[in-house]
């Protein structure tokens, strides 16, 4: 079991963790994360608290958990980045719960707790392999992925 089977497991069944940052506040269906077979036994969706710096957007998190996880995910959870990011009209990714943090999206301090995203009309990425989350071309992306969130939903300016 490598660190990413782990840290989904940390309390007990695995549970993939899908995170948006969007304009759109619907949310996708439980029965939408049916893909090619491969269905969520729960789906528990919520919307975070706005940000107290006043990022734009609109922040949710899905709670995907499965009777068994493993690499054979990736292409299962490719297409759920890319539906959760149109749903979204923006950003998805996965990371592990503990993650989140409005002052650390897609810092390099996050980066090895990201396994996935898909930006706006991207092509979704999810990793399964420990030594890409701590590499730096992993850190690399991730930095792609903050600029495109810093582009997209920029701070407001300050009077």
């Amino acid at each position: 079991m490598n660190d990413i089977e782990e840290a989904i497991r940390w309390s007990g069944p695995p549970v993939i963790v899908l995170f948006t940052l969007g304009r759109s506040d619907s949310f996708l269906q439980d029965n939408e994360f049916e893909v090619s077979g491969m269905k969520p036994d729960d789906v528990y969706a919520f919307r975070l608290g706005p940000d107290p710096e006043g990022q734009r957007g609109i922040v949710q998190s899905y709670d995907l958990t499965f009777s068994d996880a493993d690499h054979g995910f990736l292409p299962y959870l490719r297409e759920c980045l890319r539906k959760a990011s149109t749903e979204a009209e923006g950003i998805a990714w996965l990371g592990f719960e503990g993650s989140f943090h409005y002052d650390d999206l897609f810092t390099d301090e996050v980066a090895d707790k990201i396994y996935g995203y898909c930006i706006p009309g991207g092509v979704p990425v999810a990793i399964w392999d420990d030594e890409i989350l701590k590499s730096d071309r992993w850190k690399h992306e991730i930095a792609e992925v903050r600029s495109v969130v810093e582009r997209d939903f920029p701070m407001p300016q300050r009077d």
